[in-house]
């Protein structure tokens, strides 16, 4: 699995923003598994949401992700890329 370090800069609650709708996004808490964990991962002993949604994670995991979050992610991503000519600090 790759993943981004992202750069979120402003009050906390927009760090919680982007955390609370991507943990939203990835889980499969009570919905068809997109990418499901391998037979062998140790989370499929643990909690019942952990085990049920995929990630070492119980909070947000029921929740559903808002419509405009990849938009906004998008943007985020922009910013990150190596020689990008935008500011740095954006709203999300």
């Amino acid at each position: 699995m790759s993943f981004l370090w992202l750069k979120v800069l402003g009050p906390p609650d927009k760090r919680a923003y982007v955390e609370r709708n991507a943990i939203a996004l990835l889980s499969n808490y009570n919905k068809p598994a997109m990418d499901a964990p391998s037979a062998f991962w140790l989370g499929k002993h643990a909690d019942e949401k952990i085990h049920l949604s995929g990630l070492w994670n119980v909070k947000h995991v029921d929740d559903a992700y808002e419509s405009e979050f990849l938009d906004r992610l998008e943007k985020l991503v922009e910013k990150m890329k190596p020689g990008s000519s935008k500011k740095r600090q954006i709203s999300v």
